[in-house]
């Protein structure tokens, strides 16, 4: 039997999971590289305004976990947690913000 709609049906299978393979395997590689600068840089943003006493303990856990060489994700972790105590503003309060320095 000649049945050129199996081999399609097959070749779209085959093909749709090396795609999703390929994806899986450049998302883990993304989340293992090394964290850049910039993501330090918002990260000690994000904590210099946590200076009160209510969020001591987190600032304290920041600044024991940080360590130069961390990785994508366990930093984003760390940001996570601390926008959790400090929620980023609106784009107008940023724009406020910008066009009042001086």
């Amino acid at each position: 039997m000649n049945l050129p709609w199996l081999k399609s049906l097959l070749f779209w299978i085959i093909l749709i999971i090396v795609i999703v393979l390929i994806f899986q395997c450049s998302q883990k590689s993304e989340t293992n590289k090394t964290a850049s600068t910039l993501m330090y840089e918002k990260l000690y943003q994000c904590t210099g305004e946590l200076k009160n006493s209510q969020h001591a303990t987190l600032i304290q856990h920041i600044q024991n976990s940080v360590q130069a060489q961390m990785k994508q994700a366990d930093l984003m972790q760390l940001l996570s947690q601390c926008r959790k105590a400090n929620p980023v503003k609106s784009k107008l309060d940023y724009i406020n913000a910008i066009k009042s320095l001086k």
